[in-house]
This record gives structure tokens, sequence and C-alpha cells, in this order.
């Protein structure tokens, strides 16, 4: 099977070297010229906690595609998937039996890539892996994930399990689920309390868990994504989603982290609030549910983005 990595970013180039090290055909996809130069150059620079070493994945400019692909794995920012992939259709990246997969935080992306793509070649994905990036080909890889999959219909099929027997072959700890939005839902809800709150306070997450009355404060925004969820067919339980958030909270977790959207908003780039708290308010407007919580979010959010231009 050939596989691409479209956006080979820190989470794009730790899947992109995990399937180069289990003798896949991947190659990892991105516009960032310095990043693309120097993995053909040397390789990517792979740091872990104890070593440092060279992995030689292909690497290709988005300009330069020049072959299609079996799967193709969507790591972008979410508001940059559309635009890769309408440049991957006029490259003829995608060929009839194509799969589109996404594992693109936030809510939303399997209806987005409909436009492209029929549902039965759409597979949705959710990760806790993480990863890092030092520089342009230089990756930092500490602890440990996993992945979910599913076909974005629900009905069950042999591509699914090649993908996941491949994941596995990369040591992704990947596994089938039979309700992949569930978990979608259930991260979205955790990014949608922790990294808009700790960017808008400028706070690591410790930090911010250290207020005393932090549970009231984010009880509300979890509520009404509860309520949403429940107008879609998601049925998220409040103490199962709150113990999701607090586990995050100790040091030995992510409390000495500032979230992806705090170092968006230092980098001075667009973060992708829109596909979280805004895609609560978008789905709540939808549905008659009134979401001004998670409404004041996305505004203040896009203030902050506002000082950066």
């Amino acid at each position: 099977m050939k596989i691409a990595v479209a956006g080979a970013g820190a989470l794009g180039g730790r899947v992109g070297i995990q399937l180069h090290e289990a003798g896949v055909d991947v190659t990892l996809i991105d516009k960032w010229e310095e990043h693309v130069n120097a993995i053909n150059e040397k390789g990517m620079e792979v740091h872990t906690e104890d070593k440092v070493y060279q992995v030689p994945v292909k690497a290709k400019l988005l300009e330069d595609i020049d072959e299609s692909y079996d799967l193709i794995i969507i790591l972008t920012k979410a508001m940059y998937a559309e635009d890769m992939l309408q440049a991957l259709y006029e490259k003829n990246s995608i060929h009839a039996e194509t799969a589109i997969l996404t594992m693109m935080n936030g809510l939303g992306h399997g209806d987005r890539l409909a436009k492209y793509v029929s549902k039965d070649r759409i597979y949705l994905a959710v990760t806790m892996w993480t990863a890092g990036l030092k520089g342009p080909g230089q990756i930092v890889l500490t602890g440990s994930g996993g992945i979910q999959i599913q076909r974005a219909d629900g009905i069950a099929s042999k591509m699914t399990e090649e993908i996941n027997d491949i994941f596995n072959t990369a040591n992704l700890n990947s596994i089938i689920s039979s309700d992949v939005q569930h978990s979608i839902w259930a991260k979205a809800t955790l990014n949608s309390v922790l990294n808009p709150l700790c960017s808008i306070l400028d706070k690591r997450i410790g930090e911010f868990a250290a207020y005393g009355a932090v549970i009231e404060m984010i009880t509300p925004i979890i509520e009404e994504i509860i309520e949403v969820a429940a107008a879609r067919g998601i049925n998220l339980d409040f103490d199962a989603s709150l113990e999701k958030i607090k586990a995050a909270f100790p040091d030995s977790a992510a409390g000495l982290h500032y979230p992806s959207m705090h170092q968006d908003l230092a980098k001075g780039v667009q973060t992708e609030v829109d596909y979280l708290n805004g895609k609560i308010s978008e789905y709540g407007k939808e549905y008659g549910i009134k979401t001004p919580n998670n409404d004041m979010i996305t505004h203040l959010i896009h203030q902050l983005e506002m000082k950066n231009h």
C-alpha cells in the first residue's frame, strides 16, 4: 500500500517515521520548504529521551507531487485540510480507490472531506500520540499513545482492517472502534476546555488547574458541549468528561505544558478554535441550543489572533 501523510508537522512526522521504520512505502507531504529539504538532505532527525538518530523517510513539497496513493492520512491543521485535498486532486494523487483518513483534532472533518470523496472511502481516527518539532527536519518523540479508527459510514470493511494492521505493524497501537465519533467528541471536549482557557489566561495546564474554583469554572462549558453532542446523537457523560480533563492536570500528565492553541498564538498563527468551541456554537445554532460560553470563548480567541496580525 502506498501511503501519503499530508501535513508533516509533529504528529504527521511521527506517523510517517513509524510507518517508514516498519517498511511501509510512505511519503511525507508538506508546504514548508525548509523542513522538506532538511528531511531529504539528511533524513528526519529524531530525538528520543536517550538518543538522536536519522530516519531516511521520503518527503515532498506539495507542488512536487507526481504520483497517486492508496491511503492519504490528513494531518494538516484543520483549516488547511480542504486546500490540501483539493491540491492533491489536481495533482491526480487521489485515484478511484484512494482512502482518506483524518487524524486531525476537532469536529466535523468527516462532513468536510465528504465534499471530495464518498463516505465509504473516508476513515475517521482519533489519536492520543503526541510529538514535538525542534526545527526543520527535527522531531522529538517521547511517550506512548494509540489510535482508534472507523470508516466514516460506520460500516466494517476489509480496508479498515488493512489500515489497522499497517498501523499496528508500525507500533502505533491501533484499534478498530465501533463508535469513533464518541472518542472524537470526548477528545474535542477536553481540547475545547483546556486549549482556549489556558491560551486566554496565558497559563500552563497545571497553573490553570491550581485555581480553587476550576471545576465550577469549566462545568458550564462541558454542559453545553454535552447538550450539543446529544442533539447529534453522541452520548457524552459529564463525569467521564470531567475526569478526562482532570487527568491532564498533574505535572506527570500534561500539567507542565502549554496546550497547542497557546503555542499557535505565541507563533502568531491561526488557531483551530473554529473546529472546537466554534463548531459547538455552529451546531448549537443548527439545533436551537444556546451555547453562550462556547460563543464567548470563540470570540476571545479570535480577538487574540487579531493581536498577532
